[in-house]
């Protein structure tokens, strides 16, 4: 019997010791109190001289609490929505790579080398900017002498062969070229480009062989001296007299119906030029307001035109790409200055076909929804500087004529162009889109914040954590301890021999 007693004792002795062990909760927010970091919350567990200060800080540290909550919470909401911000920086370099040049003479045809043929004649009208301005001013051509019947060898190849031979030719169009002072074969320096607005030609368009300047000047970079040979002009794209200029990188396709600079004749003109580089966050930023642009310089890339494989991927080329489209879905063929595997227009289809569609108030729309192609993230412009005088002097031009260098003075004033294209500077403006938000920067703003309504810190947080840990952890098991407990058989066995003792 006394056995069973004391061995009993141990079990009851070692439940009463971890009780006294144990801290109460009311003991673990005191002393939280007095240890915590965070202002104000000494304040409140501290013994308190009035009553109401203790609902003062309370009411402080909950408002401080909820501050704090909805900043951090609108700055975290901020963060999804990918805000950005726009830098603009000046880079300083010793040499930049000479821009690709594309000069076209804004008449396409060569009026000498055009067949007497009134049909083709006719065409080459109705597809000229003179036809669509003269319908608003109530001026059309009478036709009502000329066959209307087509000419069976009108075909879509036969219009090509033709365009690509009566355009100006580089020998008959350019009279000198200079390379950074020095004097080059234009030949070998320009080659023939076919564009949007007829044949052009285009220099350091070789992206395997780019042309760079170290220095800055008209005697640095490109000059040419050009005779657009307005007395052989005809209907063309364009009604002005001239050349037309383009300054773009080498890999991207020469757009000049909706780009670059008119010259006029007579003049000695200098484009002063300067790079600029524009450098905008891909998705999820939406770099251009509401739009995201394609980042063309990733691994892998490949332009999605396949009419323009051949270039890198720009907006104005997408948008042609997609007006391009329609136009040969609508006819089944191609214009002969456009890019493409389909088979060019034959002159009834673009008579019947091509020009009305293109003149149709339904393009409108067709262009509006071209537009929504998005823009490149790293794009590269050449911004210019104009400036002109007239070619020459009169005493040189009459020195020019009596030296039978030319016809007469109004042929030079009518034809001749001297044009310099060289770096005004080698400074490259950079405006490039950064995250407005980064994680570093919410962590930065945190603890600011924190520091501001709270005055705490990250250490104090962990402090609040293992406190909040450790009072559900008493909590816990001073719950468990107040479970009534059912009898085990030994304590069962002891009661029933006291009774027999005691009997």
């Amino acid at each position: 019997m006394k056995f069973a007693v004391e061995m009993e004792k141990p079990k009851d002795q070692d439940e009463k010791e971890e009780v006294s062990r144990s801290v109460g909760t009311k003991d673990m927010v005191d002393m939280y109190s007095q240890s915590a970091t965070i202002h104000g919350v000494s304040n409140v567990g501290a013994p308190q001289i009035y009553k109401f200060r203790r609902i003062v800080w309370i009411t402080l540290l909950l408002a401080m609490s909820i501050s704090l909550s909805c900043i951090v919470y609108l700055q975290f909401r901020r963060y999804q929505e990918h805000p950005s911000m726009t830098i603009v920086k000046a880079e300083f370099n010793d040499e930049l790579i000479f821009p690709a040049v594309t000069i076209c003479n804004t008449n396409q045809y060569h009026r000498s080398r055009l067949p007497d043929d009134a049909p083709m004649l006719k065409l080459l009208y109705n597809l000229s900017e003179f036809a669509h301005i003269g319908k608003y001013l109530n001026f059309t051509k009478d036709d009502s002498n000329e066959d209307p019947v087509f000419i069976t060898h009108h075909t879509g190849d036969y219009l090509y062969s033709f365009a690509m031979a009566a355009a100006h030719t580089l020998k008959e169009m350019f009279y000198f070229c200079s390379w950074k002072g020095r004097q080059v074969n234009c030949s070998e320096v320009f080659k023939r480009e076919v564009t949007d607005v007829g044949v052009c030609y285009r220099f350091n368009g070789n992206t395997s062989d780019v042309l760079t300047t170290t220095t800055t000047g008209s005697r640095s970079g490109l000059r040419v001296i050009l005779d657009i040979q307005q007395n052989f002009s005809f209907f063309s794209t364009t009604s002005q007299s001239g050349i037309k200029v383009l300054l773009n990188e080498q890999n991207e396709s020469p757009n000049l119906s909706s780009h670059g600079l008119f010259v006029r004749p007579g003049t000695s003109t200098a484009l002063g030029v300067r790079k600029e580089e524009r450098i905008g966050l891909e998705s999820p930023y939406k770099a251009f307001g509401t739009s995201y642009c394609y980042n063309t310089r990733a691994e892998g890339f490949e332009t999605p035109l396949k009419r323009f494989a051949n270039y890198t991927y720009t907006r104005s080329t997408c948008q042609r790409n997609c007006v391009l489209d329609h136009m040969i879905k609508q006819c089944e063929c191609r214009h002969f200055f456009s890019p493409g595997e389909e088979d060019f227009c034959s002159l009834e289809q673009l008579e019947h076909c091509y020009i009305p569609t293109f003149t149709d108030k339904t393009m409108e729309e067709v262009v509006h929804k071209c537009i929504a192609c998005p823009s490149r993230c790293h794009t590269i412009s050449y911004n210019t500087q104009l400036s002109s005088a007239d070619f020459a002097s009169s005493f040189t031009i009459d020195y020019m004529v009596d030296a039978g260098l030319t016809q007469d003075s109004d042929y030079i004033r009518n034809n001749v162009i001297d044009l310099r294209i060289f770096y005004d500077t080698l400074t490259v403006t950079k405006t490039e889109q950064i995250p407005e938000l980064t994680v570093q920067g919410i962590l930065a703003d945190l603890g600011g914040h924190m520091g501001l309504f709270l005055g705490a810190s990250i250490l104090s947080v962990t402090e609040l954590a293992e406190f909040v840990a450790l009072y559900i952890m008493e909590w816990w098991k001073r719950r468990r301890q107040k479970k009534p407990k059912s009898s085990s058989p030994s304590q069962q066995q002891m009661t029933v021999m006291d009774n027999v003792a005691m009997s």
